[in-house]
């Protein structure tokens, strides 16, 4: 830490290649959020970032113009891989199965290696940082190219938060495809962990998990939230609410849908016929969503808004139903910043520091749920002693507490 912090005060910098698991952009998954922000972080503190990744080419298409104008707004350089999911991608990823998980032999299989590596050396980076599990073996085998070390920033237990989704997972066609992705995942993750250079966990839950597992470098380094969203947020807060209740986040992964189902069959017939207006906002809503939202004519669908922040701040309760998961759920962190009331499950608000996991009423079970909902709408705004606590619960994610501790991880591990 000490040769770190010589180095900034020398003025000296640090170059980033960045390989998260998916484009970054557009940031409407709790995964984009946090590699965007931290991007947007390490470019705020001076440090020069390229970054290789993937895009899913069937299910998204191509990154559209605005995304290759925030990527290049906050990278030196960029290489984008596509996976097609052709049949020949396919068994070339099936050949890999027994020594890679199926998502990491995706991002494998596709890479077009001359031309990443040559892209790599362009750029000439210090230390890569591996943001995702799924690019772990690309990662590897540049750091071996190149003579660099890697960081590993972890997002989940992947493996435990793999199996979770497989066991809420509502069509065969999506448990196949996690029963793939589960062949050999612990065992890349446990070599992953005790490989990296250094492990910078997104929940101290993890980190102590993993810690307890004998992976003494192992640290958290907490998820931001940036300035900008937490103003949108409170900007909106001031005026009166548009909604009773809200949920905000991805509405395909199966654990969110699972949650939704859980929060519409069983929390919402708790509550009697009560006039309500309730919005499910998020990104790429499934057909079960869909479906699920139609159920109760109070419920609003709010399909890819373009502003989450603003959108958040109009709610008088922000709920997190889920019920299964790993790490942390970033809108968990991001419900930090409202002055809504807030009322989460036990998953919800898993992996939080204690701090953070205080600010919300939590609930075991859909009467528990149903009753902290009720008790919420018909109170007051939360008073001073709760703004107080959500403030100093907040202050651990905000930008000016993680700068410095993200640059000094780069500057210990990379060469002098």
């Amino acid at each position: 830490m000490a040769h770190a912090l010589a180095r900034q005060r020398k003025g000296l910098s640090v170059r980033v290649l960045v390989v998260p698991n998916e484009v970054p952009w557009p940031a409407n998954s709790g995964g984009r959020v946090d590699v965007a922000r931290r991007l947007g972080l390490l470019k705020s503190l001076g440090v020069q970032t390229a970054l290789l990744s993937w895009f899913d080419e069937p299910r998204e298409g191509p990154p559209a113009g605005h995304a290759y104008t925030a990527l290049h707004a906050h990278c030196e350089a960029v290489h984008l891989s596509p996976i097609r999911r052709s049949g020949a991608e396919l068994c070339r990823r099936l050949a890999w199965l027994g020594r890679l998980p199926s998502h990491a032999a995706a991002r494998w299989v596709t890479l077009d290696h001359p031309a990443a590596l040559r892209f790599a050396q362009a750029f000439a980076p210090d230390v890569l940082l591996l943001d995702g599990l799924y690019g772990a073996p690309v990662v590897r085998w540049l750091s071996a190219q190149l003579g660099v070390p890697w960081v590993y920033r972890a997002h989940n237990v992947e493996h435990l938060y793999m199996r979770r989704q497989r066991q809420q997972a509502s069509s065969w066609r999506a448990r196949w495809g996690i029963t793939a992705n589960l062949i050999g995942l612990r065992r890349l993750e446990q070599a992953v962990l005790r490989d990296a250079r250094k492990v910078l966990d997104i929940s101290p839950t993890d980190a102590v998990y993993w810690q307890q597992h004998g992976l003494g470098h192992v640290q958290w380094l907490p998820a931001m939230v940036d300035a900008a969203f937490a103003s949108a947020l409170a900007r909106r807060a001031a005026q009166p609410p548009d909604w009773d209740v809200m949920y905000f986040g991805n509405l395909h992964t199966p654990n969110n849908v699972a949650g939704l189902r859980w929060l519409i069959a069983d929390v919402l017939p708790l509550l009697g016929a009560r006039p309500l207006r309730i919005a499910l906002a998020g990104s790429r809503p499934s057909e079960p969503v869909r479906a699920l939202a139609a159920q109760d004519g109070r419920i609003s669908l709010l399909a890819d808004p373009p502003d989450m922040a603003t959108l958040a701040g109009s709610a008088r309760v922000l709920v997190n139903p889920v019920l299964a998961g790993s790490g942390v759920n970033l809108k968990s962190i991001e419900m930090l910043f409202s002055d809504a009331h807030l009322v989460s499950t036990t998953a919800g608000v898993q992996g939080l520091s204690t701090e953070a996991a205080a600010c919300f009423q939590v609930a075991r079970d859909a009467p528990a749920f149903a009753r902290a909902l009720l008790q919420a709408l018909d109170g007051p705004p939360p008073d001073a002693a709760q703004r107080a606590l959500r403030a100093a619960a907040r202050s651990m994610h905000e930008a000016h507490a993680l700068g410095e501790s993200l640059l000094s991880d780069l500057f210990e591990v990379s060469p002098p």
